[in-house]
């Protein structure tokens, strides 16, 4: 033990009992005792770490090196960061923005008006030909059937949160100015 033989040890032990005294050494014995229990306690879980995540008995090679675990772990996350960079920047890409969309609807409505305007001159037309006004009807009530409603504030900033109530609002607000018009 530590290359101390019996008759070291026995002057090591009378040394202590003079010098601490017979009431304190059996507390010191304890307190020693314990000590060596801890590191043992110790020293078995750090062999039972390295038995379970450094040596694999089964691999080709059983010895895992810790900092190649770490490697492919961060390698692995910055090849998900990248990924889902680029998810953002299709999304980013994607998402129209509210002059865009405020344009696309300024055409749509445009291109509506011109075909009410046209349907309206060909029911004129009709008219001035002197054709039935029952001909020239269906024609100016098309139009109004073919329009979309217009587009509400929540379409147009992008959020896209329609209550059925609103729905329903808005459809008869429309079937009103397509007849208006």
């Amino acid at each position: 033990m530590f290359g101390i033989g019996g008759f070291e040890l026995f002057l090591i032990l009378l040394f202590g009992f003079l010098v601490v005294g017979p009431d304190k050494l059996p507390e010191i014995a304890t307190t020693i005792g314990k000590g060596i229990a801890k590191f043992r306690a110790a020293q078995d879980e750090m062999n039972g770490v390295l038995k379970g995540q450094v040596f694999d008995k089964d691999a080709e090679d059983p010895f895992k090196n810790p900092l190649d675990l770490l490697d492919n772990a961060a390698a692995t996350a910055q090849k998900a960061g990248k990924e889902a960079k680029k998810t953002a920047e299709k999304a980013v890409e994607k998402a129209e923005t509210f002059s865009e969309r405020k344009a696309r609807y300024d055409r749509e409505r445009a291109e509506k008006k011109a075909a009410e305007k046209a349907a309206a001159e060909a029911a004129e037309k009709a008219a001035a030909e002197g054709a039935a006004p029952a001909e020239a009807a269906p024609a100016a009530e098309a139009a109004p059937a073919a329009e979309k409603p217009r587009p509400s504030a929540a379409e147009l900033y992008g959020t896209n949160t329609k209550t059925e109530a609103t729905v329903a609002a808005a459809q008869p607000e429309a079937a009103e100015t397509g007849k208006g018009e």
